[in-house]
């Protein structure tokens, strides 16, 4: 009897708000596995800026960077998680948790770049004991 005045209304914003405030709570964790756990340093946000820029960026981390340029937000902002209620920000967290983790770390997350595939016709550019 005590849950009378629980309309399908208000039982749809609680579910709502359940997954608004579970949608919060993702996004920090996010967030906070991006953060290199110290403030980001120039070094840090200009790696993630000059990646951002690249073609090996997301769309979603494209378009936060087209964002940090016209000023609406910063990449220390991003990075220390303070943007992460931001729903483009999230989705470029999570499209790029790892590579930006890398970068913060001062790694260089992209693959090497391939090598061409070697023909038949090419001339061997080492030679092995087989060759001799």
């Amino acid at each position: 009897m005590g849950h009378a005045w629980r309309t399908p209304e208000v039982r749809t914003a609680e579910e709502v708000l359940g997954r608004t405030i579970a949608e919060a709570d993702r996004s920090m964790r996010e967030a906070a596995k991006v953060r290199p756990g110290r403030e980001p340093s120039a070094e840090d946000v200009r790696r993630v800026m000059a990646y951002a820029k690249s073609p090996d960026a997301s769309p979603e981390l494209q378009a936060v960077q087209r964002r940090v340029a016209r000023g609406d937000l910063s990449w220390r902002q991003i990075l220390l998680g303070e943007a992460s209620g931001d729903r483009g920000v999230r989705a470029a967290l999570e499209a790029e948790r790892t590579t930006l983790a890398a970068l913060c770390r001062g790694e260089d997350p992209r693959p090497a770049p391939r090598r061409p595939v070697r023909t038949e016709d090419d001339e061997p550019t080492s030679f092995t004991e087989d060759a001799w």
